[in-house]
């Protein structure tokens, strides 16, 4: 991990403002559930009901951080996944779901602060890490298991082994969180706009998450590239 990101000149190019938040934490458990983060989880989501007690989609999309995924994912023709998970917490009245312990943290501050979030087991991946565009080429194996054919000037992470995720596909197979997973990849991809803070306290929000189930966990690193 001496080496651990690099960013194409391209990417640079074509959204300069976008930024990359790294959280890696190590000696992590995950659990298929646990009692006092349930606690937790159901606090957040009454808090994401009292704060959008008359949720407006029209307006809600103006909104900081939304508006800066909206734009993003408008370009390729799509609506951002995280705006549609609030809506069915807020107006469904769906519970954060349960999976297992480290998916449910990173999901939790994803809907907390709305900021694009991915996992992985930080064994399985094969450093260096490259932030880089789609040409159109791409695909990996999904989460679930199905191909994914990436979308050309879409945001991408890749391995020295293949792409492990990218903005409008979501994290890979391969490298995904298991019951297994003892050391913990979380990131979010910025395309623009978002305040070094407002990362921050996101990446944080994971990490207090993840030691309330995992107590002996440490983090190992926290950055923003």
């Amino acid at each position: 991990m001496r080496r651990l990101l690099t960013i194409s000149e391209n990417l640079k190019e074509l959204y300069p403002d976008a930024k990359f938040g790294m959280l890696v934490m190590k000696n992590v458990k995950n659990l298929h559930s646990d009692p006092k983060f349930s606690e937790v989880k159901a606090s957040i989501q009454n808090e994401l009901l009292n704060k959008y007690p008359n949720f407006n989609r029209k307006e809600f999309v103006k909104t900081e951080p939304i508006c800066f995924y909206k734009n993003y994912y408008k370009k390729f023709k799509k609506t951002y996944p995280v705006q549609l998970e609030l809506e069915s917490v807020v107006l469904k009245g769906k519970s954060i779901p349960n999976v297992s312990t480290l998916v449910e943290a990173m999901f939790t501050a994803e809907l907390k602060n709305l900021l694009l979030t991915a996992g992985h087991d930080l064994d399985k991946i094969n450093f260096p890490l490259k932030l880089s565009l789609a040409d159109g080429s791409e695909s990996f194996t999904g989460i679930s298991g199905k191909d994914q054919s990436l979308a050309k000037n879409d945001m991408m992470l890749s391995d020295r082994t293949s792409v492990i995720s990218s903005i409008l596909n979501g994290p890979d197979y391969r490298t995904r969180i298991t019951a297994d997973t003892k050391n913990a990849l979380f990131y979010t991809y910025i395309p623009s706009g978002i305040s070094d803070d407002a990362i921050f306290k996101h990446l944080k929000d994971i990490s207090d998450y993840v030691s309330i189930f995992s107590p002996d966990a440490k983090i190992d690193l926290m950055e923003i590239f």
